[in-house]
């Protein structure tokens, strides 16, 4: 069973960098770890492994092998015996219709059933998948109003409705809520349709859209999708909710999922069970050259690793090159991995182009990938431990002892600094499970249309025409 509740998007490029080292492609492979000490790691550490359907659906000629295309790149995966006991999660392709990447051709020939096909056809080779949700965004060519919006999304939901059992069981249905349209929208669906109970996994997106509005509104904002499902959730007699955050993997984010699970346990005696997913390990690792690491007080730091900074200081008493080899052996210690003599990090290596370049050894490549991916079940432990002690303070109403708690542990994870938006996070977190406790609706209404209404797709009002898919 995970120790987090993370998913980590993109896992085909973990799976390329893991499984050419192992073979010996690439980097110095020396009986380093084996397939089952991967596959035994990933397991441990992450909800599962998620990759998007729709993201190379663009600019195709032709669309005849798409889908078995796809299948392969999951049985390719499985085959490589690092993926044994993970959960490989399918996503839609609907992002990369609501953003603008897919023309009105390709929207088409997703929503005319491909995707959906696709599940059916291939439904051995994935453990989980997204429904087809399209809410609209920057770019998009497929609405012209939000009746367009009601009209496809309502299609696609009935259609993920009437999947084979085996195939809907492993559907997640994503309720968006980000504007007032979309709370309209998208509730009307959930009830209209009946469709909580169709599904066992549920879930929300738009979190890191318009962020700016996150500072402004006075709660935690995913619990407003969130209280929608547990009322369905109440309604329908379910002692359990599973809900996926797309986005949301930040650390102070995880400390909140673990408020709100002692809640809603607590008052509904539902067991909110929380994953959340990005692919922040490959932009720190392989773009931004950092890592996430804990100093000796305690405090997570980013340690930048880019060559000219390795010598520097990171601790009194270490170098940068120093800490980077203490944690990568204590990665290698901890699960049974072949301790790695890092070797400089660096070395002359030829890119696509058979360019030499300076880049990663390849195996410190994929040890660092590993040693980020190690970091979640550490701080979701921290944060559960943390939650449960603080939560007794919470329910005592003594506010100003929690807010005090909330901002050292936001120190904590945040290299000793609070920032404005996390102090402004911290405050809102009593109100947020405030409304976990009441579940009111109505409330969670009004504060999108007060807070929520300057991020409304103001194009599609008023405007007409008929969307055929």
């Amino acid at each position: 069973m995970a120790n987090s509740g993370y998913v980590l998007a993109g896992f085909e490029t973990l799976a390329t960098i893991i499984n050419m080292f192992i073979d010996g492609r690439r980097g110095r492979f020396e009986n380093n770890f084996t397939r089952a000490d991967i596959s035994r790691f990933l397991a441990d550490t992450c909800s599962g492994y998620l990759h998007s359907y729709g993201q190379n659906f663009s600019n195709k000629k032709n669309y005849e092998r798409y889908s078995q295309n796809e299948a392969n790149m999951y049985k390719t995966c499985r085959d490589m015996g690092i993926f044994d006991g993970c959960n490989l999660v399918v996503d839609s392709g609907g992002f990369q219709i609501s953003v603008g990447q897919l023309t009105r051709r390709e929207s088409e020939l997703l929503l005319n059933n491909m995707y959906y096909d696709f599940l059916i056809d291939h439904y051995d080779v994935y453990d989980s998948a997204f429904i087809l949700d399209v809410p609209p965004g920057p770019g998009c060519e497929i609405f012209h109003n939000f009746e367009d919006v009601y009209n496809l999304n309502m299609e696609s939901y009935q259609k993920a409705k009437v999947l084979p059992d085996h195939v809907r069981k492993k559907v997640i249905y994503i309720h968006h809520f980000r504007t007032p349209k979309l709370w309209e929208i998208y509730t009307k669906i959930l009830r209209e349709g009946e469709m909580f109970p169709a599904f066992e996994y549920h879930g929300t997106g738009g979190i890191v859209a318009n962020m700016a509005s996150d500072m402004s509104i006075p709660c935690i904002i995913y619990v407003l999708p969130l209280i929608p499902l547990l009322n369905e959730a109440k309604k329908y007699g379910r002692n359990y909710l599973n809900f996926h955050i797309l986005g949301g993997a930040n650390f102070r984010d995880v400390l909140f999922y673990e408020l709100f699970k002692i809640t809603v346990k607590k008052y509904h005696n539902i067991d909110l069970n929380i994953t959340y997913d990005s692919s922040g390990p490959y932009k720190q690792v392989m773009q931004a050259r950092f890592l996430n690491v804990m100093d000796d007080q305690g405090y997570m730091r980013k340690m930048d690793i880019r060559k000219n900074n390795l010598d520097k200081k990171f601790m009194p008493e270490r170098t940068v090159i120093e800490h980077y080899q203490c944690i990568i052996d204590k990665l290698a210690d901890q699960y049974g991995f072949k301790r790695l003599d890092l070797d400089g990090v660096y070395g002359l290596y030829p890119n696509r182009s058979n360019v030499i370049t300076e880049t990663f050894h390849h195996e410190v490549k994929a040890y660092s990938i590993l040693y980020s991916l190690s970091i979640y079940p550490m701080i979701q432990r921290k944060m559960r431990e943390f939650a449960h002690r603080v939560f007794p303070i919470y329910e005592a109403g003594d506010l100003e002892a929690f807010y005090k708690e909330c901002f050292d542990i936001t120190r904590h994870i945040n290299q000793g600094k609070l920032t404005k938006k996390q102090k402004i996070k911290a405050y809102s977190i009593p109100r947020s499970l405030d409304m976990l406790c009441n579940l009111d609706e109505d409330y969670c209404q009004h504060l999108v249309h007060k807070f929520l209404a300057k991020d409304e797709f103001i194009e599609l009002n008023g405007k007409k025409g008929v969307l055929t898919v």
